[in-house]
This record gives C-alpha cells, sequence and structure tokens, in this order.
C-alpha cells in the first residue's frame, strides 16, 4: 500500500484531528486523479481565506498550514463583528463542504493562522469529475458528509456543555 496524501511525521497522532482528514485511505492512484479537477490556492498569514456570507460553491482540501475557523457573535455577520475561534483546521482537512453540499452562503470567516496551500474543487470541476470519474466522486461526496458528521458531532458536544 502506498503512503496517504497527507503525512505527519512530526505530528501527534490525534483522533480529533485525524477524523478530520479527507480520503486518508486513497493510494496515490486516486490522488492523482483528483488532482486534475483542482486548483491550487496559496494563502499567506492573515489572509481571509472564506468570508461568512460568501456564496461561491466550492470546497477545498488544506495540503498545508493552518486556518482558524471564525464565527461571527451575536446575530451579525458584518466587518464590525466580533468573532470567536470555533476550531482550527489543518493539512489534510477539508473546508467549505456545507456551502457546497447545501449551495447556501458560507456558514464561518476561515483566517490564515500560518502560510499555506489547499486544492480547491470548484462545482463545475466537480460535476466533471463526477461525469468521467464516478467512483471517486462518490468516494469524495462520503468522505465531506462523514467530515460534515464528525463536525456536527463536536458541536453537538459543545451544545450539550453549555447548556447543563
Amino acid at each position: 500500500m502506498s503512503q496517504a496524501f497527507f503525512d505527519y511525521p512530526d505530528q501527534e497522532d490525534s483522533s480529533a484531528s485525524q477524523e478530520l482528514v479527507l480520503l486518508a485511505n486513497w493510494d496515490d492512484a486516486k490522488w492523482r486523479a483528483l488532482l486534475r479537477y483542482t486548483e491550487l490556492r496559496r494563502f499567506k498569514q492573515g489572509d481571509l481565506v472564506i468570508r461568512q456570507g460568501d456564496t461561491d460553491r466550492a470546497f477545498y482540501i488544506i495540503i498545508s498550514g493552518q486556518l482558524e475557523v471564525l464565527i461571527a457573535k451575536g446575530a451579525n455577520n458584518n466587518s464590525n463583528s466580533q468573532w470567536r475561534r470555533a476550531h482550527v483546521s489543518e493539512a489534510g482537512s477539508a473546508i467549505g463542504e456545507q456551502a457546497f453540499l447545501d449551495a447556501k452562503p458560507r456558514s464561518a470567516t476561515l483566517r490564515a493562522l500560518t502560510d499555506g496551500e489547499m486544492l480547491c474543487v470548484s462545482n463545475d470541476a466537480f460535476h466533471v469529475l463526477a461525469a468521467q470519474e464516478p467512483e471517486l466522486a462518490r468516494d469524495v461526496l462520503f468522505e465531506l458528509a462523514r467530515t460534515l458528521s464528525v463536525k456536527l458531532r463536536k458541536a453537538n458536544g459543545l451544545i450539550a456543555t453549555l447548556v447543563k
């Protein structure tokens, strides 16, 4: 079996971060196939990579760097809002999957904590992937749903501790 696309030689084996690694069981051939449908995007520390309320319909796979997931406090999501860090996403994680799947505005802002790179899978590119590589597209959809489920379970756990 070939090495995973994301190799973490210096990182502790944390079950929480490992749960969010996308397509961890894929071999190099499957990753090469998916890469044909992606666009590389670079970010610098401090960049706003995704803004809450944006309506683009793409998901991203972080290949290096860290992004903090920020949620606006209160009902407004304007630039004057105060932000609360909900999570830090790292290499191997998918981001933007909720808007990709439900076509609704982005639910959070993501700001780069470090320089890094990510792969963009636009909605149009995904449709081409689905037409040309249906098994890979199915794998991607199930993995996006799985990562959303992990995130929802964590959010439910947080809510449960807050309402006690």
